[in-house]
């Protein structure tokens, strides 16, 4: 979806509804909040930007600074100085001990010694609004860092844990909703992308379910509902499960350019239906995995992967590195070009052991336009192959004791 759609739509439920809640919205890489209030004015928190404000004529933003001495003076005197920006509306002035800065609380260009630049950096900032007559509340909108990610557990017996870690800025008691997507908007684009839509209006509609249907429904969000948001970096349990089943398989992928002369480790990758049957069946956010090996009976995190969007219905796949017993190597034997059809005939050998006194299954796979298998011949300690192929796609499986031969003909269309 479309971010500038998206945070409009913010705007527009903003700008219709009255509520009396503080709002969060936390993306993956900032973090929104939304601030009613009756006053006016309004004390910014610290590390916090404003970004709009509805329900008001008009507004402003005004700087308390801490006591210091300074002098007024005129921005023409200094146009043909050499300057440096320290911050916005800061500069120091070169080869001096002066800092010139804009002073909004008397509306005046100011300097002072550079010993008091950090007074200046660190004052406050407050809203002040004039609102209409026929509006008590205003909502303002603010902006700073913060992310959040998903964090899963798997056990060896099917435990699945999904967690969320979020780091922000920590507001007190507000309805928190994570937002599976980067806002990635500068303040300019923003402001000027909503300040039309921030109207208000007499339609009064329950703030939450115009959030869902414009918001959650166009995105995957995790709504956490009202939270007290007391430090900046916070941990949620969200869900536990109990999958039923779960295959790790080898898997070796190749292409129409592969020719491996030496045995190389396949990759490890665990597979698991998302679905309610097979015990899980819940939206997957990108995420880290931790796998759970058992030592005397004892669960311990060995692994560390990942988890990518995966909706329900789908194939989760965790890669688990390299495999210690399963080796392949894809020997080309030939690679012809027949002119009469139009095409290429490749001829591979596949030769895969298994060192390990367990059964491995093994999955073997390659993506083409126009690839096909023409012809293949298995040899060795197989059983339960499984063939998906079909044209563009070589999509095969099976069950390794030990060592097993494939010579595989691949027909690929040239044009």
């Amino acid at each position: 979806m479309n971010k500038k759609i998206l945070i409009s739509m913010i705007f527009v439920v903003l700008g219709i509804i009255t509520f009396t809640q503080t709002y969060t919205f936390l993306f993956r890489d900032a973090q929104l909040y939304y601030v009613p209030t009756d006053q006016t004015t309004f004390q910014v928190p610290s590390g916090f930007e404003v970004l709009w404000v509805s329900g008001a004529n008009t507004w402003r933003l005004e700087k308390n600074y801490q006591q210091f001495s300074f002098k007024i003076v005129s921005l023409e005197d200094y146009k043909n100085k050499p300057i440096q920006q320290i911050d916005e509306n800061i500069f120091k002035i070169d080869g001096t001990n002066d800092i010139l800065f804009y002073n909004s609380q008397i509306n005046h260009w100011c300097i002072t010694n550079e010993k008091n630049k950090d007074k200046i950096t660190a004052a406050t900032v407050k809203v002040v609004l004039e609102k209409p007559k026929n509006s008590k509340t205003s909502i303002i909108a603010l902006k700073t860092s913060g992310t959040w990610k998903t964090v899963y557990e798997m056990k060896k017996d099917g435990t699945f844990k999904k967690n969320v870690e979020i780091e922000g800025k920590a507001v007190g008691t507000t309805n928190l909703y994570l937002v599976n997507e980067y806002l990635n908007l500068s303040t300019r684009d923003y402001v000027g992308n909503t300040k039309a839509l921030a109207l208000g209006s007499d339609r009064a509609t329950d703030f939450q379910s115009v959030v869902e249907e414009a918001i959650l429904t166009q995105t995957y969000t995790i709504n956490l509902g009202s939270i007290k948001f007391v430090s900046d970096t916070m941990n949620f349990s969200i869900s536990e499960n109990r999958v039923l089943s779960y295959e790790d398989r080898n898997v070796i992928t190749f292409n129409l350019y592969t020719n491996l002369q030496d045995f190389t480790k396949t990759r490890l990758v665990r597979y698991i239906e998302n679905t309610t049957y097979n015990g899980l069946g819940i939206d997957l956010p990108y995420g880290e995995v931790w796998i759970y090996e058992q030592y005397n009976d004892k669960n311990f995190p060995t692994k560390k992967s990942n988890i990518f969007d995966t909706p329900v219905g789908d194939m989760v796949k965790i890669d688990l590195g390299e495999s210690w017993d399963v080796q392949y190597k894809i020997e080309k034997l030939s690679d012809v070009e027949v002119k009469t059809s139009d095409s290429r005939m490749i001829d591979f050998l596949i030769t895969i052991k298994n060192f390990s006194d367990k059964i491995r299954v093994v999955q073997i796979s390659a993506t083409s336009p126009n690839i096909e298998i023409d012809q293949m011949t298995m040899d060795g300690g197989y059983r339960g192959l499984k063939d998906y192929s079909q044209t563009g796609k070589i999509d095969m499986s099976f069950e390794i004791t030990d060592e097993v031969k494939i010579r595989m003909t691949v027909k690929t269309t040239l044009n």
